[in-house]
């Protein structure tokens, strides 16, 4: 795995260490997230969050791209650890928090710290998407991030492409955009 553009870019980054908890994105997928999020000025926040981070490798893109900083959320251990060397190999400690909670409690969205969010990635396991009541409660997180983002922020949901995204409450409907086997749900503010 590696970052792809910006202040790190080309630079090397761990990987999970097995396919059990943690799904990498490839390189060409986030290129075209990037790119689209980009053309519409959304590496310019302040404030990123990584939910269901893993590794980090979206996080550390948006942090290598320009973003002020990056709350990680990821509960496993093993690539909360990996996470927390990437982000000092990168030198990014003072840009980054990382939270070692379950994401699926929206508890922790209580005790950010840095705020307004400009920029959010959920990269959920697919079986919580696929699954009628975990797609529940994940919707239920995006609903719970409306009131901690910034007019027209952006939640970007990752699933698989066989998943339809729903719509949440204090979000507009969200845009899709399929690459590969997966797809991107862009669920955003409205404007103030």
């Amino acid at each position: 795995m590696r970052i792809i553009a910006g202040e790190h870019r080309s630079r090397r980054i761990l990987g999970p260490e097995g396919d059990q908890t943690t799904r990498p994105i490839t390189d060409r997928a986030k290129q075209s997230l990037f790119d689209r999020l980009a053309s519409h000025g959304l590496l310019d926040g302040d404030h990123v969050l990584d939910i269901f981070s893993g590794t980090g490798s979206l996080g550390l893109e948006a942090l290598s791209r320009g973003m002020a900083h990056c709350t990680f959320v990821e509960r496993d251990r093993i690539a909360a650890d990996r996470l927390e060397r990437n982000i000092g190999d990168l030198g990014l400690a003072d840009r980054s928090t990382v939270l070692r909670v379950e994401a699926m409690s929206a508890g922790w969205v209580g005790t950010l710290q840095r705020l307004p969010i400009s920029l959010a990635f959920m990269d959920p396991p697919y079986a919580l998407t696929e699954d009628a009541i975990t797609r529940a409660q994940v919707l239920q997180l995006i609903e719970s991030l409306a009131a901690r983002t910034e007019p027209l922020g952006v939640v970007v949901l990752r699933t698989d492409k066989a998943v339809h995204a729903e719509s949440v409450t204090g979000w507009e409907e969200p845009a899709r955009v399929e690459v590969g086997s997966m797809a991107f749900h862009f669920y955003q503010m409205p404007k103030a």
